[in-house]
Formats: C-alpha cells, structure tokens, sequence
C-alpha cells in the first residue's frame, strides 16, 4: 500500500477488540515510536 492510499483509506477506531498484545509486537511499536521523527527534532 502507498502512503497516499494509506492516508485516504484511514479511519478512526473507537471500539476496540479486548486482545493482549504480544510483547514482542509492543517492544516493535515503542521502537518504532523512539526513531520517529519529532516536530523540529526536538526529541528528549
């Protein structure tokens, strides 16, 4: 999938499903969110 297709398909969620999320895909996630770019670079 492309970025502007992602964009375009998006949605919001508002339920959710009552499912544990393994560690290994949280550790990815938080990962993911510690290289991320930041709003001017302003990572602490």
């Amino acid at each position: 999938m492309e970025l502007m297709d992602a964009t375009r398909s998006r949605r919001s969620i508002r339920i959710y499903i009552p499912r544990t999320v393994e560690d290994e895909d949280l550790l990815a996630i938080l990962e993911a969110v510690r290289i991320a770019l930041s709003a001017a670079n302003m990572q602490d």
